[in-house]
Order: C-alpha cells, then sequence, then structure tokens
C-alpha cells in the first residue's frame, strides 16, 4: 500500500521537467486568456465570459497533458493497455480504435465534471476575481463614463439565457454531425461545451451565494444559533462537541473529497472502458430494472431515438466520472487514506515552505519589497509543487488499477471459465 508513495517519487524524479513544462505553459495560456478577457470586460461583461471559458479549458489541457505523460511510468496502466484495455467506451461517439481516446473525446468527458470541481473549490472564485482585478485597473478612473460596475455584471438575462442555448445546441449539432464536418470544428465542438457549462456553473454559484445569504439571515438559522450557545452554557462538552462536528464536516471536503475528486478527474483522463467485466460499474440485473427495460420497449422507435440522442450526451458526461470513482471505492479504505494523507502534506507543505522562505529572507519593507516579491515567491512554490501532486494522483490511480487487475484474477481463479 506505501506503493503510493515509491511510485510517486519515481515518477517525479524521471518526467518533472516535462510536467513543469506543461504546468508553465498551461499558467501562461490562462494568464494571456485572462488579460483578454479582462479588455473585454471593460464595455461588456457577457463578452469577457465567452472568453473567460479558455482559462479554464488552458489549465485542463496542462492538467492531461501531465496525466498523459505520466502514462508510460504506470505499471499497472501499461499491463491493462497490453491487455488491450486502454481505450475509450466503444460507443457510436468514440468508435473503437487502437489509439486510444482522442484529444476531443478527453476533453468533452472532462469539461463538465472539472468545472463542476473547479467551482466547488473556489477555482472559478479566484480566476473570476484576478479576471475582475485586472479588467478594474485598465479602466481610466477619469473618463466621464464609470464602467467598472459592469466588470462583473452577469445575470440570467435573454442575452446570457440565449448564448447558453445557443452554445449547448451548436456543441450537440457538431457533435452528432462531426463525421461530415472539418478537423477543425473539433475545436469549436471543445469551446461550445466550455462555453455552456462555464456559464451555467458561473450563473448557479452567484445566485447559490445569494441563496446562502439569505438562508444565513432567517429566523431559524439565528434560532440554531441561539440553540448551541443555550446547550454550551447548561453543559459545556455538548458545546464542544457541537463545534467538533461542524468543524469536522467543513474540513472533509478539503482533505477528503479535494483527493478523490482528483482522482476521479485523473480516471476520465487514463482511460474509460475499465467498466467492462465483473467488476465495472454495471446496470442491476433485478425485477425493478427489468421492469423499467420492458416498458421502455414500448416506447415508440422514433421517441427512443430521440432520447437516445439527448440523454446518451448527457449520460456519457457523469458516466466515466461515476466509473472512476467506482474504482477509488473498490482500492481500500487503508491505501486511499494514505493518498489522502499524503495530498494533505503536500498541499499543507506549500504554507510552511513558504513560511521558512518568509523567515528565511528576513525582514524587508512591506510596500518596497514584500508586495513585490510575495506574488514570485508563492508562484515559485507551486511550480515545485505541482508536478508532484500530479505525480501522487497518477500514482494513486494505478494503485487502483493494480487493485482492480488483484480482484479480476480473484474472480477468474474463484469462477474458471467452463472448458
Amino acid at each position: 500500500m506505501f506503493s503510493i508513495l515509491t511510485s510517486t517519487l519515481r515518477l517525479a524524479a524521471t518526467r518533472w521537467p516535462v510536467l513543469l513544462a506543461l504546468y508553465l505553459a498551461g499558467w501562461l495560456a490562462r494568464y494571456l486568456v485572462i488579460e483578454v478577457a479582462a479588455f473585454a470586460g471593460t464595455t461588456d461583461a457577457l463578452s469577457a465570459f465567452l472568453i473567460m471559458p479558455l482559462a479554464i479549458l488552458a489549465r485542463l489541457a496542462s492538467f492531461i497533458g501531465m496525466f498523459l505523460v505520466l502514462r508510460p511510468g504506470m505499471p499497472a496502466f501499461a499491463e491493462l493497455a497490453a491487455n488491450g484495455e486502454d481505450a475509450i467506451d466503444r460507443t457510436q461517439d468514440a468508435p473503437a480504435a487502437a489509439t486510444g481516446p482522442s484529444l476531443q473525446d478527453l476533453f468533452l468527458a472532462s469539461i463538465l465534471p472539472f468545472f463542476a470541481f473547479y467551482a466547488a473549490w473556489q477555482f472559478l472564485r479566484e480566476d473570476t476575481l484576478q479576471y475582475a482585478a485586472t479588467a478594474l485597473g485598465k479602466i481610466n478612473p477619469f473618463e466621464d463614463t464609470d464602467t467598472s460596475a459592469g466588470v462583473l455584471n452577469l445575470e440570467l438575462t435573454w442575452a446570457s439565457g440565449a448564448a447558453i442555448v445557443l452554445a449547448f445546441t451548436g456543441r450537440f449539432l457538431l457533435k452528432r454531425y462531426n463525421a461530415r464536418l472539418p478537423r477543425w470544428t473539433a475545436l469549436l465542438t471543445v469551446y461550445l461545451e466550455a462555453v455552456w457549462v462555464y456559464l451555467t456553473v458561473f450563473l448557479i454559484s452567484t445566485y447559490f451565494a445569494q441563496f446562502d445569504a439569505w438562508v444565513a439571515n432567517r429566523a431559524a438559522m439565528h434560532w440554531m444559533a441561539d440553540l448551541r450557545g443555550s446547550v454550551g452554557d447548561v453543559f459545556a462538552p455538548i458545546g464542544v462537541a457541537w463545534d467538533a462536528i461542524a468543524w469536522g464536516i467543513g474540513e472533509a471536503g478539503a482533505l477528503v473529497l479535494l483527493p478523490v475528486a482528483w482522482l476521479a478527474l485523473a480516471g476520465i483522463v487514463y482511460g474509460r472502458a475499465l467498466t467492462a467485466g465483473p467488476l465495472g460499474l454495471r446496470v442491476p440485473t433485478n425485477r425493478y430494472a427489468d421492469r423499467v427495460r420492458t416498458r421502455y420497449a414500448r416506447v415508440p422507435k422514433a421517441v427512443s431515438r430521440r432520447f437516445m440522442d439527448v440523454g446518451a450526451g448527457f449520460v456519457g458526461r457523469w458516466k466515466p466520472l461515476a466509473n472512476a470513482l467506482t474504482l477509488v471505492w473498490r482500492a481500500g479504505v487503508v491505501p486511499m487514506g494514505i493518498f489522502v494523507l499524503a495530498y494533505t502534506v503536500i498541499e499543507a507543505s506549500g504554507a510552511w515552505l513558504g513560511f521558512g522562505a518568509t523567515r528565511l529572507i528576513g525582514a524587508h519593507d512591506l510596500e518596497s519589497w514584500w508586495m513585490n516579491v510575495d506574488g514570485a515567491l508563492i508562484f515559485g512554490l507551486d511550480v515545485l509543487l505541482e508536478p508532484l501532486r500530479i505525480c501522487l494522483i497518477a500514482a494513486g490511480y494505478d494503485y487502483c488499477l493494480r487493485r482492480l487487475s488483484e480482484r479480476r484474477d480473484a474472480a477468474a481463479v474463484a469462477d474458471p471459465v467452463p472448458a
């Protein structure tokens, strides 16, 4: 189970320069896109938010590139690839090919879960704040017309709604008729997918924040706060336990869910055909499922075909994520606990290294020194730790694949195929 750690160090030692180059390329592309979006945002927020998805796509492309670079150094993955299992789902949208999934398929499969993950852990908020700060810095405060209020003024209006609908419809049509279209339309398909997902996630995040603020001001929430204070005054241990439970729930996302989410994203990149066989994610075979199949068979063919056209795209977006989570779940609690602990150590080491660097550099003037140096220091630590974190994620997923192979071998021994 400690092979996750040794594999991480081995991958970092052999692939670190390439990982560093890919990370820097993604960072630079994201920075340039945000600069262009900020320039557009000084006049129209919707135009800027039609450009901002490219910044997240740049970061996603960087991560996909780093994951793909690590594939040759993953023994379990190489073994499955040698057995012909390194391939994308064999569906109408992804015909069988010995070369595996195309980059377009990887992007389309990764965009929706990656954007959702991007928003859930405040990365979308960081990009938005950087865009807003850059856009505000480009506005001349001495002009007669003040446009600063419109930099983040994106709401659900007819224009934003139409942009979402047009992007979703365009992506659906391009994906449906991709065999008849030029190859360059694959880039347009990826962009349209990113646009409708980004605008939807951004608007949901905005209105959810408003809803959360509304809930926090309700009388019931104040009653809960008063109840906690009263209980703590009467019996202090209950108040301590209450606070401990609330703290544990709040920290669970950062400590456990974030590393698992990264493993799921790696699973989408590393191949989505691992659901085949006895250990994959399967549709249940019971009387309820059989009843659904029987009733669905009675639906007119024209209606079922239209339903499959729409439903297959939706299910296809989430199926790789479900497959990856299933694989991680079956890897074992203790190995995944070691992986989560190692991920947490890498995350915390950034803060500790920053603390040590500030003590090593010593005291300097805040305005003339630290306001110019602190950004470069944080960026340098990110450059140092990000390749190591990606190596840990790849090593963790490779361990999950090895556990999958062991389970399949055990199942084959327990239930041999009759001659």
